[in-house]
């Protein structure tokens, strides 16, 4: 559980542009980026690579994979990593950034920057460090796929804007109707829009699915494999799947199935024009434990193939990482080093609205004790994790982006048991729970407004504030 320790006891930022301004503030915007030497997306420009959840460049709209071309007016193209991120610098309270996209050859948009204490912590950083209270609505994962990809790189991919497909085999028909349905709405989602009179590209598809003569049902070692998640994007949940983990040597008899999908991209415009010339390929081979309808694995795996396009980074493989965060946002900013004495609030939110001012002692929230220190509350979160383990579901066992492989979901059969563990506040000082309290397993009544109480300049105050359940889910390729 050193992993534990460690994050509770550093200073964490997420991932962002950070910016400190003088010795009590720091400001941030809420994304990375990196310079592409990919010639056919953004070349020599800096490609957005991470968003924050809840961040200032979640809130205005920056998208994964957005080209970005100027900052502050100042143009990015054949400028430097060092270079551009000085330009972040240049003012104090926000920034005018314009990006290129599926959506937009050029679109402005302005990023207020998050300037708080440079010693608070945010609930949005809060609610990872204690996860564990609730690990279905906190997850930090990554998963694998086993994708190759071919790019044409005559090809400059922003220029798209529509497609079509190719004209469908009659034997076929009612699958590749399926999987075209899945292609619309995945290339929609990023702007690109379905035009069978006037496409810009051809969508291909090709795949089989094939017994294995050598699986074996009776494998002694079949069963002791790795389980393998992956991430809906319909219902932004990561769920456990039959197939193999591409990294893991798995026995010939163990597999079940062989699967092949693959897609081809082919130009109509702008290589060759009334051509058609293949600018993008893609395909992913997998060895599978059971049977896995072809159209139920498209309709989960494909989006997450089409993540790829147009900035594939690793050109042999694919790795995920899936950021999911869902929690009680009032706007309180802590201070790092006792996590109870309010240090900065957001303008507007609900502990404004409410009166929380900075300064206040945080003393109880919603019944629960903010009698602790930085030790304690760390030793009860730990004593916590350990003594609750058998109330976890084993079935849901997975490993984090951290590498902690016994993250498991409660069992809901013993949701009752959870909540008693977490109202034991000597034992667990499980007041942060409060980031969760509209699950049962936390608060079986979900209040509407969660109670807090301050000690400012030695008198005890009272606060209902109503909390806004604020929900991010993001998931990264390379």
């Amino acid at each position: 559980m050193k992993r534990v320790r460690y994050i509770l006891l550093m200073v964490i930022f997420l991932t962002g542009s950070l910016v400190a301004q003088n010795g009590e503030t720091t400001c941030s915007l809420g994304f990375t980026f990196e310079i592409s030497d990919d010639k056919t997306w953004g070349y020599k420009e800096p490609v957005v690579t991470g968003i924050t959840p809840g961040s200032p460049a979640e809130r205005a709209g920056l998208q994964l994979k957005d080209i970005i071309l100027s900052v502050n007016q100042h143009g990015t193209y054949l400028k430097s990593l060092a270079a551009v991120r000085s330009f972040f610098d240049l003012q104090q309270d926000e920034m005018n950034i314009a990006v290129r996209n599926f959506r937009h050859s050029f679109k402005e948009m302005t990023i207020a920057k998050d300037c708080r204490h440079a010693n608070a912590i945010t609930e949005a950083q809060l609610a990872p460090v204690f996860a564990f209270y609730s690990l279905e609505d906190v997850q930090d994962r990554r998963f694998l796929m086993p994708i190759t990809t071919k790019v044409n790189e005559a090809a400059l991919f922003h220029n798209y804007r529509t497609f079509a497909f190719a004209p469908a085999d009659e034997q076929t028909r009612a699958l590749d109707e399926k999987i075209n349905a899945i292609f619309i709405r995945a290339l929609g989602e990023v702007g690109l829009q379905y035009n069978p009179s006037d496409p810009d590209f051809i969508i291909q598809t090709f795949y089989s699915y094939q017994n294995n003569p050598l699986y074996k049902e009776s494998s002694p070692t079949f069963g002791s494999y790795q389980p393998v998640w992956r991430f809906d994007t319909r219902n932004h949940r990561t769920v456990k799947v039959p197939l193999y983990d591409p990294s893991e040597a798995v026995r010939v008899d163990d597999i079940a199935y062989n699967l092949d999908f693959g897609y081809r991209f082919f130009d109509r415009k702008f290589v060759e024009a009334g051509g058609m010339t293949l600018i993008w390929e893609s395909e992913v081979k997998e060895r599978l434990s059971n049977h896995y309808d072809l159209a139920d694995y498209l309709e989960m795996n494909l989006p997450l193939m089409l993540l790829k396009f147009p900035y594939a980074v690793n050109r042999s493989f694919g790795t995920y990482q899936v950021k999911y965060l869902k929690y009680n946002y009032t706007g309180i900013g802590y201070n790092m080093s006792d996590l109870k004495t309010v240090v900065s609030i957001d303008r507007g939110s609900p502990a404004a609205i409410a009166g929380i001012q900075p300064g206040d002692v945080v003393t109880n929230i919603q019944g629960q004790s903010f009698n602790h220190t930085s030790q304690s509350l760390t030793e009860g979160y730990r004593r916590f994790l350990a003594e609750t383990m058998p109330l976890r579901d084993p079935k849901s066992r997975y490993t984090d982006s951290n590498g902690f492989k016994e993250c498991m979901f409660w069992n809901v059969s013993d949701y009752n048991a959870v909540a008693q563990a977490l109202a034991d506040n000597r034992r667990y000082k499980a007041a942060f729970s409060y980031l969760f309290n509209f699950n049962q397993y936390i608060d079986w009544h979900t209040p509407i407004t969660i109670n807090i109480e301050v000690i400012r300049g030695g008198e005890t105050l009272s606060f209902a504030v109503k909390p806004v359940v604020t929900t991010s889910s993001l998931i990264m390729v390379r």
